[in-house]
This record gives C-alpha cells, sequence and structure tokens, in this order.
C-alpha cells in the first residue's frame, strides 16, 4: 500500500508498506544538490552532508557512531547533482530511533569549526583519491567540458582550492537557502505504518522552516567536442555522451530500452562486437540518466592506446546502425525481458522501493505503480525505438571524453 501526506511546512512523507518484510528503509530527500550552488559555492552541498554527521546538540560524533552501530542496520547519506539524501535502513521496531536521528543530523547540525577543519581534510582527500581514479577522474573531466561552466558541469566534491577556504558562516547560509521543507520528501518501504511515520517525522522535524527564497535552476546547455586530458596511465580511459531525456519525457522508456540494446548488459551491441568479436576492451558499458530537465545517454570504456581509434571506428559503427536500422523482435523481446526481470527483482530491495518512492515524488509528484512501469517498458516498439535513436545519438551531438596517453591529433569524434 502506498500513502502519501503533506505537513503543514509543506514537507511531504511518502510510504511503500510492505507488512511481510522484517525491516524498513527511510531516507530524507532534499532537493538540492551540486546544480543548485553557485560558482562561489561549488562543494557546499557534499561539504553540508558530510557536516551533518560531526555532532549536534544532542549528539557527539561518537554518539552518532554509536547509534547507528547500536541499530544493526545501515545509515549513510550521499550528494548528486539534484539531491542530497541522509538514508537508513534498519529493523523495523527501531524506525522511531533512525527517524529522529536523521532528523537531528539534518537539521540541527553544530558545524562546529574545529570539526569543519577535520572534515575540509577528510573532503580534501576524497578529492584528491578521485583524481587518483582514472575511471572517476575521466567522468568529472567529461562534465566539466561537456556541461560547459555552470553549475552541472561542476564537481559535487568541489574544487580543492575552494573547499581549502570554507567558512562556517558560508555553510550555514547556504544551509538556509537549500534546506527547505517545501523541497524535501520523507520516504520510507518495508514493514512501516504511514500515520506513524507521519507523527514521527512531524515530532522529529518540528520548527523546520523555508528560509531564503528557492532558487530558479539554471538551464543546462550541452558543449560537443573531444576533451583531451594527457596523463601517463597503461590505458585510455573514455566517456561518451551526448543529450537525453529528462525523467518526465514519455519516450523515457523507448531511451531506456535503447540504451539496453547498446550497452546495457552482456548481450548488448557494445559488449558483443567490442569485447567478445574484437577484443579491443576488458569492460564496455552504456547508461542513461535522466534529471529534473534534461538526461544523458553515456558509453564508458578503458582502451590500450594502439587500440583507441579501433574502438572508435566500432561504436561509431554501432551508433549509425542503430539510427538506420529498426533492431530485431528478438532483441527487443530480450532486452524487455531483462529489463522486467530487474525491475522485479530489486523491488524486493526496501533501500530501492525507499529511492524509487521519493523519486517519483520528487520527479512526477506521485506514485508511479511497478506494474505501470513494466507496462510501459513492454508496450515499447522497434519503431519508437528507431526513433529515439535517431533523436538521441545523433553524431554532432556527443561530447568525448579521454584520459590517458593520448594527444590531440587523432580524430576521435563521433561527428
Amino acid at each position: 500500500m502506498n500513502q502519501k501526506s503533506v505537513l503543514s511546512n509543506g514537507l511531504r512523507v511518502v510510504t511503500e508498506e510492505l507488512p511481510h518484510f522484517h525491516s524498513a528503509a527511510v531516507g530524507i530527500w532534499l532537493n538540492a544538490g551540486s546544480r543548485d550552488e553557485t560558482g562561489a559555492e561549488n562543494g557546499l552541498t557534499h561539504f553540508l552532508e558530510h557536516m551533518a554527521f560531526k555532532g549536534t546538540p544532542r549528539r557527539t560524533v561518537m554518539d552518532i557512531a554509536r547509534e547507528i552501530d547500536q541499530l544493526g542496520g545501515l545509515c549513510n547519506a550521499f550528494t548528486s547533482k539534484e539531491q542530497t539524501c541522509f538514508h537508513g535502513r534498519v529493523l523495523a521496531e527501531h524506525l522511531p530511533r533512525v527517524v529522529d536521528l536523521l532528523g537531528d543530523l539534518v537539521l540541527r547540525s553544530q558545524l562546529a569549526a574545529g570539526d569543519l577543519d577535520r572534515e575540509r581534510q577528510v573532503i580534501l582527500e576524497e578529492i584528491y583519491a578521485q583524481d587518483d581514479n582514472p575511471e572517476e577522474l575521466v567522468q568529472v573531466h567529461f562534465a566539466r567540458n561537456f556541461w560547459g561552466d555552470n553549475a552541472f558541469g561542476r564537481p559535487i566534491l568541489g574544487e580543492a582550492e575552494r573547499i581549502a577556504t570554507v567558512r562556517r558562516e558560508d555553510l550555514l547560509a547556504y544551509r538556509g537557502i537549500a534546506y527547505r521543507p517545501a523541497d524535501t520528501v520523507v520516504a520510507a518501504a518495508g514493514r512501516v505504518r504511514h500515520q506513524e511515520l507521519v507523527d514521527l517525522v512531524a515530532a522529529s522535524f518540528e520548527g523546520f522552516a523555508d528560509g531564503a527564497p528557492g532558487r530558479e535552476r539554471q538551464a543546462v546547455t550541452t558543449h560537443p567536442g573531444v576533451y583531451v586530458l594527457s596523463s601517463d596511465l597503461e590505458q585510455v580511459n573514455l566517456v561518451l555522451g551526448a543529450p537525453g531525456l529528462p525523467a518526465g519525457d514519455p519516450r523515457r522508456y523507448a531511451a531506456t530500452m535503447l540504451q539496453s540494446v547498446l550497452g546495457g548488459n552482456m548481450s548488448s551491441r557494445l559488449f558483443q562486437v567490442i569485447r567478445e568479436q574484437l577484443g579491443l576492451a576488458y569492460a564496455i558499458q552504456s547508461y542513461i540518466q535522466f534529471f529534473s530537465d534534461a538526461g544523458l545517454v553515456g558509453i564508458s570504456a578503458g582502451v590500450s592506446p594502439q587500440n583507441l581509434s579501433a574502438i572508435m571506428a566500432a561504436i561509431r559503427r554501432e551508433l549509425k546502425q542503430l539510427q538506420q536500422e529498426k533492431v530485431s523482435e528478438a532483441e527487443l523481446t530480450a532486452a524487455k525481458e531483462n529489463l522486467r526481470g530487474s525491475i522485479i527483482l530489486a523491488s524486493e530491495d526496501c533501500d530501492h522501493l525507499m529511492g524509487r518512492l521519493a523519486k517519483n515524488e520528487l520527479n512526477f509528484g506521485r506514485y508511479i505503480p511497478q506494474a505501470d512501469i513494466i507496462a510501459g517498458l513492454l508496450k515499447v516498439t522497434a519503431e519508437e525505438v528507431l526513433e529515439v535513436a535517431q533523436d538521441l545519438l545523433r553524431p554532432e551531438a556527443w561530447g568525448v571524453a579521454l584520459l590517458g596517453p593520448v594527444d590531440n591529433a587523432g580524430d576521435y569524434g563521433l561527428g
């Protein structure tokens, strides 16, 4: 059973009650991510997420760690381009404790100066670790160039130079802008009773009110091209991406099907051609991302420098074929069954169900039943896949990020 309530301050509570579960997952979803920052604020959303676990008037940092361990479940947080989420999964009997804990972390983090300096170093280490990981760094390199010099293209972690200068006053001011009950969803799935959760949230989030007026998000722009970052590595790491669809676009089912056929699994075209037939890469995959007003269809792989031209040529051929020819009914049927199975299996994970509840509310303002999603995918035709491929796979729209022993001399674009 799915239910929704709206508190007097505008905060929304959505639940999916599954009495046969022994656990419950709950998430505090703030509709504020790195794209909501100004240039001077870059990295503050992620910094606030870290600082939430460093102490409140009721709990020291050790108290928080001990309580999380005593609950016997999981409690964590993450920051994305569009949201910040504080979440936990516990035995159903501990739901009141985890809601109280998460509410305390979100609303009453003290942001003490001493804690800020220690956590600043932790975040700097996280940035340095990202810089040392080619698979992550090439994604940052792609985003910075493809989306351009705006909030959507800036790194979620922020730049080291800026993080080194963040003050407590900066975090307090930004929290007053970004953390708003009208833009907050509390989602829970598993063995949870809706009204009980509403009462727990109302008590935990008492006094949560909108501060500064909310901001309009900057429109997304894209900058196709080839972006080379030379580095002394054994492989060239590559990310290719083109504009996709926003979350609410009715063509999202066809786009999801296209991505599955292109490179979503081991029987996909890219995997079969590039790994199995040509032996050019150990792993290659495609992915699709849906944002509130934009999207991305992408490809990532790692390849030896001498095989870079060959793998780019093979990718061009596969993209072109999908634009020119309908996928076969057998291929389409296999993709549908793969996606249907993935959705049903994921429904046995209350963390996944909790996240789907929240994203449905944030993107659509309502719950979309699993059966409707499966039905939408199963209705996709080969003609619809061809149409969306002709729109999304246009060569001139793609960006290509390359990281490794490569220079600008080669023809690595898709156009």
